[in-house]
């Protein structure tokens, strides 16, 4: 039986995330946390997850990436799967430089999270295709060691995309998730639509209005409705 440990602040996505692991004949959700501190505070170092699956923002300020580190000299002999909405190359090459197993992209769907898991207990590293063809980039690039950069919270205005780049950027999830708001839906209509719920599209909204540097849904409407 292999125990895994989840940080994710999202509490239906975390219920949801344990119930499947708990599910799996040969996995167990052991530990179940909505922030660091809650993880810190319930790892015991004598029973050690053997993987971590762990989500990027927590709050506006918190971004686990920088903390990868730390866990991992924690528990040293465990993996790590990074669980994001973003795919952006400078999370994708910081999270591998600081030690995680695999990227996995929300909204891939359960049957790809279980993919993830048995890869990387298999000794492979997962890689979102999403995020893979970030990757492939850097290895032409700098072989052997992957060009890291800061990691964006958010990105600095002279990062941001031109609409077109930052278009083609957007993840299966968050290209289904605008064009709801274009066309007007509710967050309630986006969740039922997309079989996701109300708070993880509120989190898909946030990245939107990031990428997208606007603050509003008719002002995200008025910026990408040409381009879907």
């Amino acid at each position: 039986m292999k125990h895994i440990a989840l940080i994710e602040d999202d509490q239906l996505l975390l219920k949801r995330l344990a119930l499947f692991l708990d599910s799996q004949p040969d996995y167990q959700c052991s530990l179940r946390a909505s922030s660091l501190g809650s993880f810190f505070e319930q790892l015991s170092p004598d029973t050690p997850p053997d993987l971590l699956l762990m989500d990027v923002e927590l709050s506006d300020t918190i971004n686990t990436i920088n903390h990868l580190k730390k866990i991992k000299t924690l528990i040293p002999g465990s993996k790590v799967i990074i669980v994001t909405g973003h795919n952006h190359p400078s999370y994708i090459s910081q999270a591998l430089n600081n030690g995680a197993d695999g990227f996995y992209l929300k909204g891939s769907g359960l049957r790809k999270l279980l993919e993830a898991i048995e890869t990387t207990f298999a000794g492979g590293a997962f890689l979102a295709p999403e995020a893979a063809i970030h990757v492939l980039p850097m290895l032409r690039n700098n072989p052997g060691n992957p060009k890291e950069e800061p990691v964006p919270e958010p990105l600095p205005k002279q990062e941001k995309k031109t609409l077109p780049s930052a278009i083609n950027l957007l993840t299966a999830r968050e290209l289904e998730v605008a064009r709801g708001l274009v066309k007007g839906a509710s967050y309630k209509e986006i969740a039922n639509d997309t079989n996701i719920s109300i708070n993880t599209v509120r989190h898909y909204v946030k990245v939107l209005y990031k990428k997208f540097d606007v603050t509003n849904k008719m002002q995200l409407s008025h910026k990408i409705k040409t381009y879907l």
